[in-house]
């Protein structure tokens, strides 16, 4: 949901809620776009689960959990999930898997370079202004 656009797509998120915030937002970026994520989920119930760091770690205090945001924050590790909770991973791989075989989710579409273009594209990943996958292409 939060993107390198960070406080950008938030934003968006509020106004398409009218304010009020998405029930759930799914963090895997980490860093800086953490605090997007936060602000785009709605106040009091609102879940932000975080799966992954690729941008790295974030500093959340109980301060702005407790006066600033104000939502259920969950961190989410698949390796102990499926360790802990064998049979809650299968139910989600389940459902994940009827949802690919009716075509409700697919797979996404890479951004294709050609293998010229590939100092362009590094420079676009280092400045964390894709999404998605890359691909390099003769």
């Amino acid at each position: 949901m939060i993107d390198s656009r960070g406080t950008d797509l938030a934003a968006e998120v509020l106004r398409l809620t009218q304010g009020a915030g998405a029930d759930l937002v799914l963090e895997s970026v980490g860093g800086a776009t953490l605090e997007a994520s936060l602000a785009a989920a709605k106040r009091v119930t609102g879940r932000v689960v975080v799966y992954g760091l690729a941008g790295g770690e974030a500093a959340v205090t109980n301060w702005d959990l407790v006066y600033r945001h104000q939502v259920h924050l969950v961190g989410l590790n698949i390796g102990i999930l499926i360790q802990s909770a064998p049979r809650i991973f299968g139910d989600v791989m389940a459902e994940m898997f009827q949802l690919l075989a009716t075509g409700v989710l697919g797979p996404g579409q890479p951004t294709i370079y050609g293998l010229a273009e590939g100092p362009k594209a590094l420079a676009e990943l280092e400045a964390r202004t894709t999404v998605g996958k890359l691909a390099l292409v003769p």
